[in-house]
């Protein structure tokens, strides 16, 4: 008996609880385990860059797995709007992913910084958190008013919707792996 090769696509709503409910629960399970083969006057070890770049690319490539094939399940393009979609879609995801390199350096930044954070660093991160969220929505604008002329607006809203919820999965996911500042 062969082996199956291909597996089903998660649905948007499986995918989205996978991600809300299972990984969260990762980072916990490993503070548990390191609580209790730590001592508790025991420094809190430093968030290594280098697992963080491996959990945000790891992070990335689960849902850009998925993604195409939760866009393409829950809207229905024709073979028209299909052919202009995904090249104007492949453009705005490379976009995107340069802000989230940048939002990458800025966990590597906190990173660095974690345990010794300044006021002034803790300002000047901020701002760039909030300055980089702001380039995100200006992203998201540009090109919702792109695909309205390749799709019909309902279509582009709807795939900004699950755009949304998919960054927002990522968001949280992210942020769960994450210390808070000290």
């Amino acid at each position: 008996m062969k082996a199956n090769l291909y597996r089903k696509p998660f649905s948007r709503t499986a995918f989205l609880r996978t991600m809300l409910l299972g990984v969260p629960l990762l980072p916990l399970t490993t503070v548990l385990a390191q609580e209790s083969t730590t001592p508790s006057t025991a420094p809190e070890p430093h968030p290594d860059a280098a697992n963080l770049r491996s959990f945000v690319e790891l992070a990335r490539s689960d849902i850009r797995t998925e993604k195409a094939m939760i866009i393409a399940q829950n809207i229905s393009f024709t073979n028209d709007e299909a052919a202009d979609f995904w090249p104007a879609h492949r453009e705005y995801d490379t976009e995107m992913n340069k802000l989230l390199d940048q939002r990458f350096a800025l966990i590597v930044t906190f990173a660095k910084h974690y345990g010794t954070m300044t006021d002034q660093e803790a300002i000047d991160l901020a701002n760039k958190v909030f300055d980089l969220e702001e380039k995100r929505i200006d992203l998201k604008r540009k090109y919702f008013k792109k695909f309205c002329k390749i799709i019909p607006p309902l279509k582009a809203a709807r795939f900004f919707q699950i755009e949304n919820q998919l960054n927002m999965a990522l968001d949280l996911k992210i942020a769960a792996s994450l210390p808070l500042i000290k």
